[in-house]
Formats: structure tokens, C-alpha cells, sequence
């Protein structure tokens, strides 16, 4: 069996051919044209008619194509309904690749959903059948897994971890409009403003940073925290704990097994963890205080992934 597959991110997108046991056979990796989304899923289109090509597979041996789309979406009916990056909406997806790519059956997602269903079809849904999935990346998103399936809730938005309340005395604006969310203050947007702060405050942390090479960002601020610099390491944990605090409002309701964490802040969790966990003990109820708390197995393509595992599961 075959899947076409396609991860359409804010700053990336990924056209790739999987099989069922999700080996990746040809995959390409593009930018995102933000600026028309016309002429980024002619993109889209294009780098998926190579990948075919490149695994020898034509567009009737593909069990279907599955898109893993970047903002609110409609599944049903497969229409990216709104991508504040990119201020994307009401984009009929499904429709227009099929069109242009001959393929029948294509299921559409969120980004975050579609991780956490991939989670279980080809990560550790072998291991946890209840768990949060957590992406840390730009912002903050989240997905519910309960009993292996997936929780959409009353109107199809559960899991917006990324708006939980974490700071009340000195909140930062969120994208959401409000203040205080947990992506404003636990995200890799979060992290890089904290960094940038400090650098142009301390002279001694700036130093650091341009004796590393490193420049006033999130990966400089990891680089100089795995090297033991006392400023970094404050800043992670302060990244920590903001965390683990949405962690321990989402324990306290839902009595989850673990919490899986992706993207490109994931890469720094060894440094995140022991606040992560401080953090976890200090709010949420003792007797549920002990989940696991990993970083996704399935990497950078994680929504990848995500979006065969949708074509396999209908």
C-alpha cells in the first residue's frame, strides 16, 4: 500500500510517498509561499507529482493523500478554514488537489491533530493510549488522545493548550489577542525574546553568546545552557516552568499517562525537563504528579507522518 503524504507548515512544507508501515520511499522539502496560497499548493501539487514519480507509483496505486495543514480545519470537508501566519481562509484543499493531482480520497488536518494521530498509529501510540501531545515550537499547540482516539470536543477545537493561562502578575501579549497564555511565555518565540532581552542587558551573556557564535536566539540560549552558563540555564528553566504549569492544568482534568512533546524546542527538553517536573509537582494532584513527559519519536517529520496515519485510519 501506498500514501501520498504532505506536511504544509509556516515556514516549511514536506510532499513525500510512505508506505503502511510509514518508510518514507521519496519525500522533497520546499519553503512555504506564504504570500499566495494559490501558488503554494500549485507547489504542493508539482513536488507531489515528482515524489510519485520517484517511487514509481501512480495516482490509482495510492490508498489516498493526507495533508497536515498549519491552523483551524475543517476535516469533513477538508477546507483550511483559517492559517493566522499566513492569513490564509476558507481554502477548499481537498478539492483543489485533487483536482490537479487526480486523487480521490484526501484527508485533511490540523497540524497538531495530525501529529498525535500519527503519534498513535506509528510512535508511542504503542505504549499510551491517553495522551497529551505537545508541540513547542514558534507557539505552543496541543491534541488530546484519550482511550487511542483522538478528542475533538463539543465544536472541534479541543487541545488548545497554547492558551492556558500561566502568568497574571507581568503577562506577555499573545497572537491570540489576549495576555498571559502559556505561548506567550513557554513557546520558541518565548525563548527567543528572553534571550534577545538578556543580551542586550548583560554585557557578560552577550559576550557568551558571540565567543560561542552563537547569535541572541533560542538555539544560542540552548547552546550556551548545555554549556553550563548560569544565565541560560535561568532562562530555560523559566521557559520550564511556564510549562509545566499548562502540563499540570491538563494532568489535573484529564489524568493523562504521558505527555509527548514536539517540535524544535523538543530538541532542548533534556534542558527544560527538571523545571518541566518541578513545575508538575508543584500543581499538579499528588496522586496523578508522575506521567511521563518525553520528546515525540517520530522528529522533524512528526506531521509528516501525522498526515499518511490520517489515510490509513479512515
Amino acid at each position: 500500500m501506498y500514501i501520498a503524504a504532505l506536511d504544509i507548515g509556516g515556514t516549511k512544507t514536506i510532499a513525500a510517498v510512505l508506505n503502511e508501515k510509514g518508510e518514507i520511499l521519496a519525500q522533497e522539502n520546499f519553503p512555504s509561499l506564504v504570500s499566495s496560497y494559490e501558488a503554494h499548493l500549485e507547489r504542493c501539487a508539482g513536488a507531489m507529482k515528482r515524489q510519485m514519480e520517484k517511487a514509481g507509483v501512480t495516482g490509482d496505486e495510492l490508498a489516498g493523500l493526507g495533508v497536515s495543514l498549519p491552523g483551524i480545519v475543517d476535516n469533513e470537508n477538508g477546507v483550511l478554514i483559517y492559517a493566522p501566519y499566513a492569513n490564509w481562509e476558507n481554502i477548499h484543499v481537498a478539492e483543489y488537489l485533487s483536482e490537479r493531482l487526480g486523487i480521490k480520497k484526501i484527508c485533511c488536518e490540523n497540524d497538531v491533530n495530525a501529529c498525535a494521530i500519527g503519534e498513535l498509529r506509528f510512535g508511542l501510540g504503542s505504549r499510551y493510549s491517553d495522551f497529551i501531545w505537545m508541540t513547542v515550537s514558534t507557539g505552543v499547540g496541543g491534541a488530546v488522545v484519550e482511550n487511542a482516539r483522538l478528542v475533538r470536543g463539543g465544536h472541534g477545537f479541543a487541545g488548545e493548550l497554547g492558551h492556558l493561562k500561566v502568568e497574571y502578575a507581568h503577562p506577555a501579549h499573545c497572537p491570540c489577542g489576549q495576555e498571559g497564555c502559556l505561548e506567550a511565555h513557554g513557546s520558541g518565540t518565548a525563548l527567543n525574546r528572553e534571550t534577545k532581552r538578556l543580551a542586550e542587558s548583560s554585557d557578560e551573556f552577550a559576550q557568551a553568546l558571540a565567543d560561542m557564535g552563537k547569535k541572541a536566539d533560542g538555539a544560542g540560549c540552548a547552546a550556551l545552557a548545555k554549556a553550563g552558563n548560569r544565565e541560560a540555564l535561568e532562562i530555560m528553566e523559566q521557559i520550564g516552568t511556564y510549562l509545566g504549569r499548562g502540563i499540570s492544568y491538563c494532568v489535573n482534568i484529564l489524568n493523562t499517562q504521558a505527555v509527548v512533546i514536539g517540535g524544535g524546542v523538543a530538541a532542548s527538553l533534556e534542558l527544560l525537563l527538571p523545571a518541566i517536573r518541578a513545575s508538575v509537582q508543584k500543581n499538579a494532584f499528588k496522586r496523578m504528579q508522575n506521567i511521563d513527559i518525553v520528546r515525540t519519536p517520530l522528529g522533524y517529520e512528526a506531521a509528516l507522518m501525522g498526515a499518511a496515519a490520517l489515510v490509513l485510519q479512515e
